[in-house]
């Protein structure tokens, strides 16, 4: 659909890797960029930059942003652990946002792939559920504001476990659901890449700001 797009992804782990490998194999051209965690703070700009001299200026930025290792009950969750969960996800994609506005291609779009959590909360991810919806708060706010240059924005909000690492229970989160309608939760390489590549096409320039949710049918929110 977006053969030749020039795609920067930032992230690491599997649902990123996955997302990398599906793009490729859509034709996209593709730079992953690995966030670095410093005493200050999360490093993406290095990341960003280098990226952009391999590739020019990108025509899709998708964020998969750093998600905590295992659940923690809210009463047992120490400041640290919150900072961790919650405030660094944020400034992460925050980060994203500020490293690549000047380098964006006309009419780029921004997307970030966060979790259902977002939309209903999860029992042990508290300060990652606050972290999504603040993202999602991002990219509307990001639409607004830059959607007169032509620039867009987009959430997708996929299943749990192929956000939350396997040992975390990420599987337990959602027990009074549904299973999904179509069977399974999906994949980031089958599933999840190729509506990047949608969101991608310049034909689908007129949706912003919106969250879509790529789930299997779990979520049918309107």
């Amino acid at each position: 659909m977006a053969d030749g797009t020039r795609t920067l992804l930032v992230g690491d782990g599997p649902l990123a890797d996955g997302l990398h490998d599906g793009l490729l194999d859509r034709g996209h051209l593709v730079a992953q960029v690995v966030p670095v965690r410093t005493d200050d703070g999360t490093d993406v700009g290095t990341g960003i930059g280098t990226g952009i001299g391999l590739i020019g200026r990108p025509e899709l930025v998708v964020h998969v942003p750093t998600v905590p290792a295992r659940a923690v009950a809210l009463i047992d969750q120490s400041t640290q652990q919150w900072v961790e969960a919650c405030e660094a996800p944020m400034a992460e994609a925050f980060a994203v946002v500020r490293a690549c506005r000047a380098y964006l291609s006309d009419r780029a779009r921004l997307v970030w792939v966060v979790p259902t959590v977002a939309m209903g909360g999860a029992a042990g991810f508290v300060g990652f559920a606050a972290a999504a919806e603040g993202i999602r708060a991002l990219a509307k706010s990001t639409a607004r504001q830059w959607g007169p240059d032509g620039l867009t924005t987009a959430v997708l909000a996929v299943a749990p476990e192929l956000v939350l690492p396997a040992e975390s229970g990420a599987g337990a989160l959602v027990p009074t659901l549904a299973g999904p309608a179509l069977g399974r939760s999906g994949d980031a390489f089958g599933d999840i890449a190729p509506l990047l590549d949608l969101l991608a096409d310049p034909s689908a320039r007129f949706m912003t700001g919106t969250t879509l949710v790529a789930d299997g049918g779990v979520w049918m929110a309107p």
